[in-house]
């Protein structure tokens, strides 16, 4: 049984908790956050759990094997590379890697280099709707694939970041050719210690011509008129084909399937299926265990954020400039 420590008591590392508890490979041992708060509700939430707020003081306390790194986007590099120092057998490591692209490629080179096994949670890459999408549009259920929509509320770096990841998984060899991109930040909106957009439309292109629209940021409305309410889940995708359609929320468990004569809602998930963080979590464990490490979802989040910062540089507005983080802020 591997042993392991989670830095960072919000959402993410509500999430790692939670899959650790449940996974009959793992014990976790401890926690930290800079939240008095955090820490408490997460030791309340598992009775025997050490709760430090410094994460430095927890990582040389408690040798683990594993970390799972929940902390503000500005603080995923430094906090990795001293949790690499202390001789960790694998990482999971929340998205993004890092703000700007130089450093999480730098820090991606490291681990490769190191042979450390790296996973970065990315849950469409391994839930069941998202994944069965995959397979359909890689199978041209809905003919050759014209455009892709995604609209969600939330901005290009915490949210879009999904969805890229998702779009590239699919499109695998069809490498985006063009991008542009338009932003508001007028609401001078911060998502995890981050600038970001209150609204925004990127235009991507891949290389065969399909034409993507990402539409993000809080006040952007992501609807759907065939979506069942209870299936609209964060952000909404459509991909159209020349042969169908396919509309899904990125979070709900099922997807529309259209056609010329009519469609169908194709549901995916049952009450067993686990959840995302687990799958991830079980897949470092047979890395850690296995002969050599794959580290595809860190690839694919790293080519995601090259094209979110793309986007980003090319918004003119010094005086809040996307992407950059406010200070620093360390768990």
């Amino acid at each position: 049984m591997l042993t392991a420590a989670v830095i960072g008591c919000g959402l993410g590392g509500k999430l790692s908790l939670d899959a650790l508890h449940q996974s009959s490979g793992y014990r976790v041992v401890a926690a930290s956050d800079i939240s008095v708060a955090a820490g408490r509700t997460a030791a309340g939430r598992f009775p025997g759990l050490r709760v430090y707020e410094d994460y430095r003081e927890m990582i040389s306390r408690h040798p683990v094997d594993v970390v799972c790194i929940a902390t503000p986007a500005p603080t995923h590099e430094p906090v990795a590379r001293d949790v690499m120092n202390h001789g960790v057998r694998g990482l999971l490591l929340e998205k993004p890697v890092a703000c700007d692209v130089t450093t999480a490629e730098k820090l991606l080179a490291d681990v490769v280099s190191a042979q450390l096994p790296l996973v970065v949670p990315h849950g469409m890459l391994v839930l069941p709707a998202p994944v069965d999408v995959k397979r359909q549009v890689q199978s041209d259920a809905v003919g050759r694939i014209t455009r892709m929509d995604v609209t969600n509320a939330v901005d290009l770096l915490n949210g879009g970041i999904h969805w890229l990841v998702f779009l590239l998984d699919v499109l695998g060899n069809d490498r985006v050719g063009q991008l542009t991109a338009s932003f508001d930040v007028d609401g001078r909106i911060v998502n995890d210690g981050v600038h970001v957009e209150s609204r925004g439309t990127t235009h991507l292109t891949t290389q065969s011509g399909i034409r993507i629209t990402l539409q993000s940021g809080i006040r952007t409305r992501p609807t759907s008129d065939i979506l069942p309410l209870d299936q609209q889940r964060g952000a909404i995708f459509r991909i159209r084909g020349s042969a169908g359609d396919i509309e899904f929320s990125a979070w709900a468990g099922s997807y529309w399937l259209g056609s010329d004569s009519g469609g169908e809602l194709v549901r995916c998930v049952a009450e067993s299926d686990p959840r995302y963080h687990q799958v991830f979590l079980d897949r470092l464990a047979e890395q850690i265990a296995g002969p050599k490490p794959d580290y595809y979802s860190a690839e694919l989040s790293v080519a995601a954020l090259r094209l979110i910062e793309t986007a980003y540089q090319s918004h003119d507005g010094d005086d809040w400039p996307l992407g950059q983080p406010l200070g620093s802020q360390v768990n």
